[in-house]
């Protein structure tokens, strides 16, 4: 596969919780329309290397030194507009967490709050819904609450909520991870062809599916990054000793 340039570039990316250093010196690229893996023990600064990638961390109360480039914009720099960081980089949670609205209203609840597709918002909804294959189940119950439907359904309609302000790129915070297995399946199938579109960025936890999905992979231990680069390299040719020993099972 060939190389295709960094979506995003993070450069020196440093994180604290109070006296925690979660991120450590973090430098680390995100190919254009590919998948990015985040891999890592439990504790490592998965999720909050991810949640730095929109400006989440910060809700959370990090304090934060470094550089993250969106084409070349530093997303941290004080004169950038936060909202319009998080409508460019959505975010897809561990668990499904539909707005308490109807079907309908949980995909154009973003559009119409960032004024998009003003009088066309029912072929929005269908067009999203369509993306995340929910369409042909829910399209007779729009007006029904979202809370009605099965997890695996619920994490299809938020990943619909998710696109339809149309982001450039998706952080997906191990959002398989609550889903029984067909359901997780579904999403990843999901996943895989949404990069065609987008740039996808996923944290898991679960190596198998680190195989199936990544294009591209970042292994963070402690909060240090030890090693990045192609999947298929680093899955079949892991450069660092503590790569090589976390993908044998043997720490982490």
């Amino acid at each position: 596969m060939a190389q295709r340039s960094a979506h995003m570039v993070v450069s020196d990316l440093n994180v604290w919780y109070g006296d925690q250093h979660a991120l450590k010196n973090i430098s680390v690229d995100i190919p254009r329309r590919q998948i990015t893996a985040i891999v890592g023990p439990s504790g490592c600064g998965k999720s909050t290397l991810l949640k730095s990638l929109n400006r989440l961390a910060e809700i959370g109360g990090a304090r934060i030194s470094g550089r993250v480039l969106l084409d070349g914009v530093d997303i941290y720099d004080p004169a950038i507009d936060v909202t319009s960081i998080r409508a460019r980089v959505g975010l897809l949670a561990q668990k499904p967490c539909p707005l308490p609205l109807s079907i309908y209203d949980n995909v154009a609840y973003g559009p119409r709050i960032h004024g998009l597709g003003i009088g066309r918002l029912d072929d929005l909804v269908r067009a999203y819904l369509q993306a995340a294959e929910l369409w042909d189940e829910v399209k007779d119950r729009l007006k029904a609450p979202a809370t009605g439907l099965s997890l695996g359904q619920q994490q299809r309609l938020c990943l619909a909520r998710a696109l339809a302000v149309q982001p450039e790129i998706l952080l997906c915070d191990e959002s398989t991870s609550a889903l029984d297995p067909i359901s997780a399946r579904a999403v990843e199938d999901l996943l895989s062809g949404l990069k065609r579109d987008y740039t996808v960025v996923v944290v898991t936890h679960d190596l198998a599916q680190a195989r199936r999905l990544g294009d591209h992979v970042i292994f963070l231990w402690l909060g240090e990054l030890v090693e990045q680069g192609p999947a298929a390299r680093v899955f079949a040719q892991p450069a660092q000793a503590r790569t090589q020993a976390y993908l044998a099972g043997e720490i982490g």
